[in-house]
């Protein structure tokens, strides 16, 4: 019974390792060289704008909204400053990049945000 309970604890652990964790980090959308930091906050990530050629981005401002992972990717929300709007999306990281899926309606986009040079 010892042995069944080591085996089951490993196969726990194993399985936990395995879920890739969000990647917190400093993020470059590609648009006017805005950077976005992810952070966690109250269980979820979140990300930020840490800096911006674009004179109207407001530093600080929550880009990256209520990330969680669920069955196996991360969901969120995403403001899209152009639109005006917050939209579904879902993240799936790299170790280099994000690729981001945003969807309203009909529309799909895919966004891949490289990480920043140190």
């Amino acid at each position: 019974m010892k042995k069944l309970s080591i085996i089951l604890f490993a196969l726990f652990m194993t399985l936990g390792l395995s879920a890739q964790d969000f990647p917190k980090g400093v993020w470059v959308t590609g648009e006017e060289n805005t950077k976005i930091e992810t952070y966690e906050k109250e269980g979820a990530w979140y990300g930020k704008i840490v800096s911006s050629d674009n004179s109207k981005a407001k530093i600080g401002n929550d880009i990256l909204k209520g990330f969680r992972q669920e069955d196996g990717k991360w969901k969120g929300k995403l403001f899209a400053a152009k639109r005006g709007k917050i939209l579904d999306a879902v993240i799936e990281p790299t170790e280099e990049d994000l690729n981001i899926t945003v969807s309203a309606g009909f529309f799909t986009k895919t966004l891949v945000w490289k990480k920043a040079e140190k």
